[in-house]
């Protein structure tokens, strides 16, 4: 058995090549992995902003009906301010006729 100092160049060059080859193996593999949980990540990415584009959707829907109510109850509010309105007209009227 020779030690390293007694490796001949050809088997330096074939262990240096392999260390090489192994080190190419391992970045490979990382890549591979980098690439997988990317691949992972923008799945669960894309999910979410569907989601969100639904909840959107529904909160405006919601906030469509809200504003209708709102309008409608601004409506009857001013309705019924003219309604008191007159009524208050209609009592001042008759309470002046009977002094």
């Amino acid at each position: 058995m020779t030690t390293k100092d007694e490796l001949s160049p050809n088997e330096l060059v074939k262990e240096s090549f392999n260390s090489i080859l192994s080190l190419h193996e391992e970045l490979l593999k990382s890549k591979d992995d980098l690439i997988q949980n990317l691949q992972e990540e923008n799945i669960s990415l894309k999910e979410m902003l569907i989601s969100i584009q639904e909840d959107y959707s529904q909160d405006r829907d919601v906030m469509k009906v809200l504003q209708s109510q709102i309008k409608h109850l601004q409506e009857e509010n001013e309705f019924t301010k003219r309604k008191y309105q007159l009524m208050w007209n209609q009592a001042i009227e008759n309470y002046n006729k009977q002094k």
